[in-house]
């Protein structure tokens, strides 16, 4: 085996693609963000309250909301990546959870008809061979719904458990994720880690720089195994 490798550097052709393709992230967000609280703020004085607003534009505002969270999240994926992101305080997540609180509130009051023409249902149909939800699966959960009336709040939380649509889930990925922040803060623990303590499933925490393991409630460590990938040949 050669020992001499080539060391490939960015070109200054790639870090500007680079900062190009991270400026159209950035501008996006700021993008959905003007546009859907302009809305907001248009509907709510024609209206008094956007619950009260015909289906089409509960749609547009909806659909523009969920664009916005995303946004929001991609934005912060890219801060995490450039190391300059920074843990969000008990009042940011809280914004954060009331702020899709309310989106969700918007959506609740969509027919289930104008809620999947507005989120479609991904075109996934391999569910069934690798055990996993798909088109399908989605289909059967709706076919046991009423599509010309209004999903509600409630049941729209337990929809998105079985809905396939991408930005629909990582809106509430950021929804549950504001939630157990907020429950950190409160309690010490995530909601996670409650649920396993209350079932008696042990929890650990890992040193980032030794890689020990740490039982969160027996106190015992467990020390990483060192593994070797070379194998002597005989």
């Amino acid at each position: 085996m050669s020992s001499k490798f080539k060391v490939i550097e960015s070109s200054d052709e790639d870090k500007l693609q680079e900062m190009d393709r991270i400026s159209k992230i950035a501008k996006l967000n700021e993008i959905w963000e003007r546009y859907f609280f302009d809305m907001v703020m248009r509907y709510t004085k024609e209206y008094g309250t956007l619950y009260k607003l015909p289906q089409d534009k509960l749609a547009k505002v909806g659909l523009a909301g969920i664009k916005y969270i995303c946004s929001c999240r991609d934005v912060s994926r890219e801060n995490v990546r450039l190391g300059i992101d920074e843990p969000k305080t008990l009042k940011q997540n809280q914004y954060r959870f009331q702020m899709i609180d309310s989106i969700f509130g918007v959506l609740g009051c969509l027919t289930l008809r104008n809620f999947v023409n507005t989120f479609p249902i991904e075109k996934y149909y391999k569910g069934e061979k690798w055990e996993e939800k798909d088109y399908f699966y989605t289909m059967e959960v709706l076919n046991d719904m009423d599509w010309d009336k209004p999903i509600g709040r409630d049941k729209l939380s337990e929809l998105l458990w079985d809905y396939e649509n991408e930005e629909l889930r990582h809106a509430y990925i950021e929804f549950t994720t504001a939630a157990s922040a907020i429950f950190r803060a409160q309690t010490g623990k995530s909601i996670a880690e409650t649920w396993c303590d209350n079932m008696g499933i042990p929890t650990y925490t890992e040193d980032k720089e030794t890689g020990i393991m740490k039982n969160n409630r027996t106190g015992n460590i467990m020390k990483p195994k060192k593994t070797s990938h070379i194998q002597i040949v005989k």
